[in-house]
């Protein structure tokens, strides 16, 4: 489901005063976790303990064929990054390779130790460095990658030799899979097969390899796939299977469709399509339903196992005519391209990004396992693949946007399952695109303060807002130009105020309705760069904080309304730029529990104190587990403080301090006892809004004093003068400002 790690940071500034420490700004991650898919499966292979290994888009999962448990492993303490592209077991020396598409190589043993080795991915002088597959022979480990072949010594763990000229081959050719027959290495090439003998002295020499292109048979230059079964060389190429005679190569089968898959175990070869698994003399293993990736062979228990490689559902395990789906509980995509957190606590995300626009739905994350919504089935009402905005409302619904379907509203029956109802012409005033009545686009949804909804209609012809209730509520276009409604997302103020922007370049509209049907007092301003001091017209995110200020992300920066009521038909509010944040990109913006503002770039993640001065921390590949600095989408449960990061290569998650308070005190303190030396730090939990908290001894001498709005502070055991306290009892004393109550606790100290 997920890897996690307890690696923290921790940003704090304190203001002291009078020998007393006034107030406290905290960011704190820690506990991190990674989500990935592990539904696209590229290679798999046995260990000796009877347990596939199955490369995939977002790690490694492991199947043990006795006992049918899974473990899945990702980037936190294991794989050096979740692109997976090969996998071979060593079940002699009880090894497992793992190649990856940055040129990764992590070998990990069956105790589940993991070594990396980064030598091919630090090779700069190849653009592309990514691994393709692996074979190995005596105690050489042969390393096909896409700019030629590497050869490491596996007892020794160091690399050989690196070959990326063969033959007559254009230098630094892609090899896209390598197997061994007797004395001899064969490469499938993107120019062909080429193979070199294993006795010279090196395979550098270009001259030691010889090249098979369309002369010896091939049916055109480049070679997918290639295997030995003992006997014979065999190669993919397109729909045709082909075996090596003397001098070139003939056909051994042909498909109807292109060979998806190449195996050999115990002197059979395999082959796979789109849909069947077959052998080379014609007998199909299995007809399938669904859509095949490829396949693998394996023997156990002196047994063949076929492992079919599913696409959406990772892999299906054929054994003779027992026929096991393998069910993988992950996202059903690594594109987290719009997040949310709804009522409950679970985690919505969008799958579909602009472009490519290859998105599958939604996944949802409840806290133990993935459930997957998608388009697939054409009889579900949610019946579309290309969502790409969630949004989570105050009254428990979600509100899902599509490129093209329209909208969908998603809800809990009294069994706790999701009922999905479609939000299209039938059901609300939404509108098609000027060139597709039919193909509706639906951005942000979002809720006033009376519980109406309303809901960005993107390219629209002739509106960009819509509220929903019915099909003849009314809409609002851009008041400046009405041909100009590409926007996305929508934020609604505390006086009604429905903000839209999007990354289009339409600036920021914003209206008023007034809180009236009657269309000619409403309030209606778009605001651009040229007149206002917003950075960029393309507007990415909008979100109003806890003071009621708008918040705007633009493709140059970070700016904020602070009064956003100055808005009238003849005044446009000022905009005032974040200076901190002036040459970023901003991909989305969130404001915490805290009042803190997570902002998600293509370089990373800033988080802004409340109005944005100044900048508390920054996240990067750098100093976290997040593997990619490109952070598309970003939300927070303010219940749980947990943020999550969402990037086109997976989701990355950590705990904060950012708690909402608790409505009333239920102070609790962990961990008890205290142990500044490995504990680092005590937390004092359940505080109730704008809490002072006291830090005292059982005499009564002030040790420190800290102002928090959330429901957590953290204390690391020492004084104002930076002093460890002694071992000991100490007094808590708490306040709240807001609600004017107070309580008490006890801390214990101890070495």
């Amino acid at each position: 489901m997920c890897s996690r790690t307890v690696l923290t940071f921790v940003v704090a500034v304190y203001v002291v005063m009078g020998g007393e420490v006034l107030s406290s700004q905290q960011v704190r991650l820690s506990d991190w976790e990674t989500y990935s898919s592990m539904r696209t499966v590229r290679g798999a292979d046995i260990d000796s303990r009877g347990r596939i290994w199955c490369a995939t888009s977002g790690g490694v999962f492991i199947y043990d064929v006795a006992t049918g448990e899974q473990q899945q492993i990702r980037n936190i303490g294991a794989l050096t990054t979740l692109d997976v592209t090969a996998v071979l077991c060593d079940r002699e020396r009880k090894k497992i390779y793992v190649g990856c598409g940055d040129g990764s190589v992590d070998i990990v043993d069956e105790d589940l130790t993991w070594k990396n080795v980064g030598d091919i991915r630090r090779a700069s002088q190849y653009p592309r460095r990514g691994v393709t597959s692996f074979a190995l022979e005596n105690n050489v480990l042969y390393i096909a990658t896409q700019f030629g072949l590497v050869t490491f010594d596996v007892v020794r763990e160091v690399f050989i030799e690196t070959v990326d000229r063969m033959s007559t081959l254009e230098e630094k050719t892609a090899v896209q899979g390598v197997t061994i027959l007797r004395d001899t290495v064969w490469l499938a090439t993107d120019g062909g097969v080429t193979c070199a003998p294993l006795s010279v002295p090196t395979l550098r020499q270009p001259s030691v390899w010889r090249l098979f292109g369309t002369s010896a048979g091939l049916p055109k230059s480049a070679a997918e796939r290639i295997v030995s079964n003992g006997q014979s060389v065999f190669v993919a190429s397109g729909t045709r299977l082909l075996r090596f005679v003397d001098t070139g190569f003939v056909e051994a089968t042909a498909a109807s469709d292109s060979i998806r898959g190449l195996s050999t175990t115990n002197g059979t070869v395999v082959a796979s399509t789109l849909s069947r698994i077959y052998t080379t003399d014609g007998t199909v293993i299995v007809g399938y339903e669904g859509e095949l990736r490829g396949h693998t062979t394996v023997s156990h228990d002196g047994r063949i196992l076929t492992i079919a490689f599913v696409v959406n559902r990772s892999i299906t395990l054929i054994d003779g005519a027992r026929v096991t789906p393998i069910e993988i509980t992950s996202p059903i995509s690594n594109q987290f391209a719009h997040l949310t957190v709804d009522s409950r606590g679970h985690l919505w995300a969008a799958t579909d990004v602009d472009p490519p626009r290859t998105g599958v739905g939604v996944a949802i994350w409840d806290g133990t396992s993935w459930i997957n919504h998608t388009g697939l089935d054409p009889n579900a009402t949610m019946n579309a693949n290309a969502i790409y905005r969630v949004n989570a409302l105050r009254d428990g619904s979600v509100w899902l946007g599509s490129w093209g379907k329209g909208g969908f509203r998603a809800t809990y029956d009294e069994r706790d399952s999701i009922v999905f109802s479609k939000i299209d012409k039938s059901t609300s005033s939404i509108e098609g695109i000027s060139a597709d009545p039919n193909f509706i686009l639906v951005g942000d949804a979002a809720m006033d303060r009376n519980g109406t909804v309303f809901l960005v209609n993107e390219e629209a012809a002739d509106r960009a807002l819509v509220r929903t209730g019915g099909t003849n509520q009314p809409t609002w276009s851009n008041c400046t130009d009405t041909r100009a409604n590409k926007f996305r997302a929508l934020a609604i103020d505390n006086i009604g105020t429905k903000w839209l922007a999007g990354p289009a370049g339409n600036g920021v509209l914003a209206i008023n309705d007034r809180n009236t049907d009657d269309r000619s007092d409403d309030i209606c301003q778009n605001l651009r760069s040229s007149t206002t001091n917003l950075p960029d017209n393309a507007v990415s995110a909008i979100k109003v904080d806890k003071t009621g200020a708008i918040w705007l992300g633009t493709a140059r920066g970070v700016a904020v309304i602070s009064s956003p009521g100055s808005l009238s038909t003849t005044t446009v509010p000022f905009v005032r730029r974040i200076t901190s944040l002036t040459t970023v990109a901003v991909n989305d913006l969130v404001v915490d529990a805290l009042n803190y503002k997570w902002v998600a770039t293509n370089v990373g993640v800033f988080v802004l104190n409340e109005d944005g001065t100044e900048v508390l921390t920054t996240i990067s590949t750098s100093n976290s587990p997040i593997l990619d600095n490109n952070i598309r989408s970003i939300a927070i449960d303010d219940n749980s403080g947990r943020v999550y990061l969402g990037t086109s290569i997976g989701l990355f998650s950590a705990r904060t301090q950012s708690i909402r308070p608790s409505e009333e005190f239920a102070l609790s303190v962990y961990p008890q006892p205290f142990r500044p030396a490995s504990d680092g730090e005590v937390v004092i939990d359940g505080l109730a809004p704008d809490a002072d908290v006291r830090i005292m001894t059982a005499s009564g001498e002030l040790l420190t004093a800290l102002q928090v709005r959330g429901r957590q502070v953290l204390w690391n055991g020492r004084d104002t003068q930076n002093r460890l306290v002694p071992p000991g009892v100490y007094i808590i004393q708490s306040s709240s400002a807001a609600t004017g109550a107070s309580t008490s606790g006890k801390i214990v100290v101890t070495r």
